[in-house]
């Protein structure tokens, strides 16, 4: 499979009470790509490493990092590896369809959506709803960045999660369970 280099994360400028003020849920977005900076900037705001001790963005429960950021875009799916700032192609196929019940035309015209995507066996030792919280702070992260570069963005959390791991040929100690979608705003 293939990795992609991702170069350095488009810079966050907006502060942290004006993203607060104009953060809105938008399912609009053109289908053009999204630059891969600005992909990187809300990548690195969900689950960027901020220490040499690998602590992240993000708060994690009992500091286990049971959550990871896979990216889904037309030319497969892709874990994203915060120490080098790559993308890791798990899938070749555009997967993005299985990653919605219902929201099929805006999910496929949308170029990427991002799955946080828990490790069941890491958290074993959590409580259950641990990687839940640790989602939803990865969410709101990616909101604000998104709101800061002028990018459009929802959580969405309906899916069968079974088959969006069979597509992503995740195993089966690895679940799906909140998404982010995002792209230019039409």
């Amino acid at each position: 499979m293939k990795t992609i280099k991702l170069p350095e994360p488009a810079a966050l400028t907006m502060s942290l009470g004006e993203a607060l003020k104009l953060r809105r849920t938008n399912r609009d977005p053109k289908a053009d790509p999204l630059t891969d900076d600005k992909l990187a900037a809300i990548l690195w705001a969900a689950a960027g490493i901020t220490s040499e001790d690998g602590r992240r963005t993000t708060p994690s429960t009992l500091d286990l990092r049971a959550v990871d950021a896979y990216v889904l875009r037309a030319d497969g799916a892709w874990r994203f590896n915060a120490a080098d700032m790559t993308l890791e192609q798990t899938a070749e196929e555009d997967v993005r369809r299985v990653s919605t019940a219902y929201q099929f035309e805006y999910v496929e015209r949308a170029p990427v959506t991002i799955v946080f995507v828990a490790d069941m066996e890491r958290s074993k030792n959590a409580r259950p709803q641990g990687v839940w919280v640790d989602a939803g702070t990865m969410g709101q992260s990616c909101y604000l960045a998104a709101t800061a570069l002028g990018v459009a963005g929802c959580v969405r959390a309906s899916f069968d999660h079974d088959a969006l791991r069979d597509a992503m040929k995740l195993p089966a100690h690895l679940e799906p369970i909140v998404l982010f979608t995002a792209g230019l705003p039409a």
